[in-house]
């Protein structure tokens, strides 16, 4: 992530939305509205990962009635743990995604080979 807080695609939109309304923008309103569109960004995150941890414990709590009847108590004891740990997830943690650190050029290049190799 850039230190200004948002990433490079976030400070890229913002530049496509300023140049395509015509608006001639000094960096420092790049930056605000790059900080708006990451904020906007993680909090559609934070939204993805809690309805993802909610559609994940509905899908437990209905599979649970049908499976406890028909497996073993330790199985039962290891579902019921599985489930704790998906509750006790924090739905931010879930959906973060961080941006890789930037791959070195001897990075690019030995990836380049070896997909060249694989052509």
């Amino acid at each position: 992530m850039a230190s200004a807080g948002y990433w490079s695609a976030d400070r890229l939109a913002a530049t496509n939305l300023l140049a395509q309304l015509k608006l001639e923008a000094p960096d420092d309103v790049i930056d605000t509205v790059a900080r708006h569109f990451s904020d906007h960004r993680r909090s559609m995150m934070q939204w993805a990962g809690a309805r993802t941890q909610s559609a994940i414990v509905e899908a437990m709590e209905a599979a649970s009635t049908d499976y406890f009847a028909q497996r073993s108590e330790e199985w039962v004891r290891g579902f019921c743990q599985a489930e704790e740990l998906i509750f006790t997830l924090n739905p931010r943690e879930l959906a973060e995604l961080e941006p890789a650190p930037p791959r070195s050029q001897g990075q690019i290049l030995r990836s380049m080979v070896r997909e060249a190799r694989r052509s």
